[in-house]
């Protein structure tokens, strides 16, 4: 049995209703209406020809571009971080790398001193 409580809102589109079930905000739901009802109406004004099947489709059409090229966007901002990411781990890598060679270095330093101290005297 489903225990998730399902929202329901009419949705008034070109003069038309549709009931519908959801697990979304009603704001929301009501939202999205509102768009779809504005450019459905932008668009039936704009051909007397068209009907409302057309424009629901030609609507559909546009927001299902939309989704798409925003799922290519975040598809290569997900590459761009995944490559930013492994050239931090890079870095991160060789200035451990750097790090112990200079440490390395510095004790090689102090035995030199050392080394030229002792003949000093």
């Amino acid at each position: 049995m489903n225990d998730m409580v399902r929202n329901r809102v009419v949705l008034h589109i070109c003069d038309q209703d549709f009931p519908i079930a959801t697990d979304n905000s009603i704001a929301h739901v009501k939202q999205l209406g509102e768009e779809i009802d504005s450019k459905m109406r932008t668009l039936l004004s704009s051909s007397k020809r068209l009907t409302f099947a057309q424009a629901a489709i030609l609507t559909a059409l546009e927001y299902a571009d939309n989704a798409k090229k925003a799922e290519q966007s975040m598809e290569a901002l997900r590459s761009q971080l995944s490559g930013y990411l492994s050239d931090a781990e890079d870095s991160k890598l060789n200035f451990e790398l750097v790090k112990k060679e200079n440490e390395k270095l510095k004790a090689e330093i102090e035995k030199l001193k050392l080394k030229a101290g002792k003949r000093d005297v």
